[in-house]
């Protein structure tokens, strides 16, 4: 290790452990040692993990602004920060969470906007800071709305697309697909012209994101029928502009109308509406007792404590200890944020969650938390549970739990991978290649020179690999982009995809 190496070390390790307070003279010192670093996941886990290391990054990046050091030391930071692997710690939360300290005091990113809109920075910076905007654009709604409205959006914008670098006009096409799709227009009608989202109900919004994913009470009454689109939507040439949003709020609706389907279809087996055997418990006589906060020092989510009039079935001719080693055998017996439906006599009042607290539940009689997610649901729900007397819950089998994490997902979208191949690509579009492992890139070159080739050598193989033209074609599509479709009788090409994977 040489001696500037050692003393950068020294000096990362130091403020890490608190030894050093980060200063003026030190800030470029840490910052260098951090993205200097070898190993960019250890790296960043460290700064993570220590109570000095965010805060001495936060401090060093906004000592000096000036274009210089927005140039060099700035730019390395943001550079180490697109390691791919960070990326994928924590479904990207991780690096998430640390670029937004870095722009929140936004003393950094207004000194770093600013320079990109006077033209101060060198190309990589500019790269830099594209990608910056680009993570800040698809944080959640409420994070990203200041910077996907700023006011110079269109001006940064224009300057990312034009540029000379490839790189660039990239991360400008992806920030223009992200406003674009989460821009969702209230006028995206259905094929006929004339029927368009919202209105039918108190759930149903233009934009699929204010959607509730759970069903209200107006909403299953209602016999209008859901806005959906059919496929042919995505294929007229006038959707082009926001297809990609229109796919995600299309997806949505279709998800969510099938979980719907399921849950009615239970409901009125539930309800004597249609014959069919139910499998949940069904309790007749509910009666609000009080709100339940949790435990004293572990508070939870506020539940609706609700009284049974008599003891569950399954509890009946039990003492009060075998109640309870009943509860703790059977898990699955009012299973633990288990989805139920509370009427008040055939009318549905909400879809609530329960929480399971087993000493409640082993009373005599029992009781059971339920706990809202939808403000106005809930408050509707309150209101009729005041003046109702005819309270019923039935347990919902239909598997929401399945459904609600891809919704919320569709939901939280604000782009779609291999959108450019997948819902946008016209015949003659130039299809944009992946990078290439090192083995991958000596079988592309070797096939681009000369696709009868023989691969044995390169694939340390006991038998020859000879591909026809077409088998080569094929594979160096499968190999370079990021889409392709291979299609044919098996042969060599798949006895020798099969050696590779």
């Amino acid at each position: 290790m040489d001696r500037r190496t050692a003393r950068l070390q020294k000096t990362f390790t130091s403020v890490l452990h608190g030894q050093v307070n980060i200063a003026p003279h030190l800030g470029p010192l840490f910052l260098e040692a951090m993205y200097t670093q070898q190993d960019p996941v250890a790296c960043a886990g460290q700064l993570v993990a220590s109570s000095s290391g965010i805060p001495a990054l936060q401090t060093a990046i906004r000592y000096d602004l000036s274009s210089k050091f927005l140039n060099t030391h700035a730019t390395a930071v943001l550079e180490f920060l697109q390691t791919p692997d960070l990326k994928d710690i924590n479904n990207g939360r991780f690096l998430t969470d640390i670029i937004i300290k870095i722009v929140d005091p936004p003393m950094f990113w207004m000194a770093f906007r600013g320079a990109f809109m006077k033209g101060e920075l060198e190309e990589s910076a500019a790269a830099s800071f594209g990608w910056l905007l680009l993570q800040l654009c698809s944080l959640p709604i409420d994070q990203a709305t200041p910077y996907r409205q700023d006011a110079e959006m269109s001006s940064m914008l224009a300057s990312l697309c034009s540029s000379s670098s490839q790189k660039i006009v990239t991360l400008g096409t992806k920030i223009t697909e992200i406003l674009t799709v989460v821009a969702t227009p209230v006028t995206m009608t259905g094929p006929s012209g004339g029927a368009s989202p919202g209105g039918r109900h108190d759930n149903d919004f233009a934009d699929f994101r204010q959607i509730s994913i759970l069903p209200t009470s107006e909403e299953l009454l209602s016999t209008d029928p859901p806005f959906l689109r059919p496929s042919s939507v995505l294929e007229d040439p006038g959707t082009e502009s926001n297809r990609v949003a229109i796919h995600l709020d299309n997806q949505f609706r279709l998800l969510r109308e099938d979980m719907l389907y399921e849950m009615r279809e239970e409901l009125d087996v539930a309800l004597g509406r249609k014959k069919g055997h139910h499998k949940g418990v069904k309790i007749d006589g509910l009666s609000v007792k009080s709100i339940d906060l949790g435990p004293p020092g572990k508070r939870s989510k506020w539940g609706l404590v609700c009284v049974c009039k008599e003891n569950l079935p399954q509890l009946k001719g039990l003492e009060e200890k075998e109640r309870r080693k009943y509860l703790d055998e059977k898990k699955n017996f009012f299973k633990h944020q288990s989805l139920v439906c509370l009427l008040a006599g055939k009318e549905v009042l909400a879809f609530p969650t329960i929480n399971r607290d087993e000493t409640r539940l082993a009373k005599n009689p029992p009781e059971i938390i339920l706990q809202f997610e939808n403000t106005e649901g809930t408050r509707f729900a309150l209101r009729k549970l005041k003046r109702e007397n005819d309270i019923k819950l039935i347990q919902i089998d239909t598997a929401v739990f399945a459904y609600e994490p891809v919704l919320k997902g569709l939901q939280q979208a604000n782009s779609l991978p291999l959108s450019s191949e997948l819902l946008l690509y016209k015949k003659g579009d130039v299809l944009e290649e992946i990078p290439i492992a090192n083995q991958a890139t000596n079988v592309i070159n070797a096939l681009r020179k000369d696709p009868h080739t023989n691969l044995k050598p390169l694939l340390g193989t006991s038998s020859d690999i000879r591909l026809d033209a077409s088998q080569a074609q094929s594979l160096l599509s499968g190999l370079t982009q990021k889409v392709s479709l291979i299609q044919g009788p098996p042969g060599v090409l798949d006895k020798f995809l099969t050696s590779i994977f």
